[in-house]
């Protein structure tokens, strides 16, 4: 064997570290002796290996019993498949689902599903607040009108097609348009324009909604949220939304919603998180401040 091919097998023979300092690189592996230039130290018999003889098994190391005993089989732990997983009881999951929706707090949108809640305080509830307000509304009108045939509350809000006729209808519009304000940053071709009225004392028979409603325009883009937060500016109403978490003190945004089965139209809560297409130029809002 030549000289030049024993300096990888035995690190003794190599030459002179001052003159070939880059063979210098690497240890020779204890069980076979090759040099190897990425040798492997066992962290139990402490001594170096080659790739081939790095495992205690490869090279039979003298301390493997420390390996072993330090890697003592512990029970293994449950997979967490079993027959109930597999075959879940479908009635018991059911009844849970019932249960959790029966508990749920998920916010009421209409008069109807608020009226008759335990709990309610009419003193505090954004719903009864308002319910009360359109009662005296109401009676107000019939007893204005008592001899001119009954009234509803699609008439006393503008909501009947036959309190007005269509060139009236117009007129109201226009004005509308006219004397609204709003942000002025807003393009016109974003603006929705309607009516809004704060309801600040339901038991106050002195509102008079065609008086008190003002004009006003939000951006079609908004959400809700920041349509009422920009009326509340604009109207100068007292507005905490943004800076409280005592639902008393929070507005509420509720509207007339004429369908085939109330052509009246049914108080309902426009929710703060949908975009203010919800409105439609022409509508009349009412700003309530209490819980829901």
């Amino acid at each position: 064997m030549s000289s030049a091919t024993n300096l990888f097998i035995d690190k003794a023979q190599q030459p002179n570290q001052d003159n070939h300092g880059v063979m210098n690189l690497g240890k020779n592996c204890q069980y076979c002796n090759q040099l190897d230039f990425l040798p492997f130290v066992c962290e139990f018999c402490h001594k170096t290996f080659c790739s081939n003889h790095r495992t205690i098994e490869q090279h039979n190391c003298a301390n493997k019993d420390k390996f072993y005993n330090q890697h003592t089989r512990s029970p293994s732990p449950t997979s967490g498949v079993s027959s109930k997983t597999l075959f879940p009881d479908r009635e018991a999951d059911k009844k849970k689902l019932e249960a959790s929706l029966n508990n749920s707090t998920v916010r009421p949108t209409t008069i109807k599903e608020t009226q008759f809640r335990v709990g309610d305080v009419a003193g505090t509830n954004a719903f009864k607040k308002f319910q009360k307000f359109l009662s005296i509304q109401k009676r107000k009108k019939s007893s204005s009108s008592s001899g001119s045939g009954s009234s509803s509350l699609g008439k006393l809000f503008g909501k009947s097609k036959t309190s007005t006729s269509a060139s009236n209808k117009y007129v109201d519009i226009a004005n509308l348009k006219k004397n609204a304000k709003g942000d002025a940053k807003i393009k016109l071709e974003d603006k929705i324009f309607i009516w809004c009225v704060y309801v600040k004392n339901p038991e106050d028979d002195s509102i008079n909604v065609e008086k008190d409603k003002k004009p006003v325009f939000v951006n079609k883009n908004w959400v809700v949220g920041r349509s009422l937060d920009s009326i509340a500016d604009t109207l100068h109403i007292l507005n905490n939304n943004n800076v409280t978490s005592n639902s008393l003190e929070k507005l509420n945004i509720f509207k007339l919603e004429q369908s085939a089965a109330n052509p009246d139209g049914e108080p309902k809560l426009i929710s703060t998180s949908v975009k203010s297409t919800a409105f439609k130029t022409g509508d009349t809002i009412y700003l309530v401040r209490g819980t829901i």
